[in-house]
């Protein structure tokens, strides 16, 4: 994930590691945030994967690179963001992808939000058709994560509802 999260970053223009860290930090820390231990191996890979290009510069005496994404990056990144998302990963997985949804054409976002909620929902369906098959026969502790999942899968789909909302009524004023 931070892969992603950090071509995200390098589309709003050329970055160092700290830089990165710094705007991570500010603006993702609350669902995605990555030491700077995770954050450089991840900038040598996606150079050696040819997602990302760096120059070599010398700014107060200190050696620093700055990293550009290039095409192949932006290609592989817009790519990332069209893909539908997986409900059942974290939500820092999905937040993540979400952050940069301004990236991609306007209309692309919505729809993918309405899947998400479409899949939520077939979900709370299935679960429910569970909890009453099994609810005689589980025990306490076995029913009650049932009844998390449940509960969780009904706020996500509340969240995103009311975001996808909140996403029609901000298009239609723009």
């Amino acid at each position: 994930m931070v892969k992603y999260v950090i071509l995200g970053f390098l589309m709003y223009g050329e970055l160092t590691g700290y830089d990165i860290k710094q705007i991570m930090r500010q603006s993702t820390s609350n669902f995605m945030n990555a030491s700077f231990g995770s954050i450089y191996p991840a900038l040598d890979k996606l150079e050696k994967e040819g997602l990302i290009n760096s120059t070599k510069a010398i700014e107060n005496g200190k050696y620093k690179k700055i990293y550009a994404i290039n095409s192949s990056g932006e290609e592989a990144f817009i790519k990332w963001l069209e893909e539908p998302v997986d409900f059942m990963r974290s939500y820092e997985d999905i937040l993540s992808k979400i952050f940069f949804y301004e990236r991609l054409p306007k209309e692309k976002a919505p729809k993918l939000i309405e899947q998400l909620l479409k899949d939520i929902n077939c979900k709370i369906e299935d679960l429910e058709r569970l909890e009453l098959e099994i609810k005689d026969k589980a025990g306490y502790f076995e029913i009650s994560t049932l009844y998390f999942g449940i509960d969780h899968l009904k706020f996500m789909a509340n969240w995103y509802g009311k975001f996808l909302e909140d996403l029609k009524h901000q298009k239609e004023n723009s």
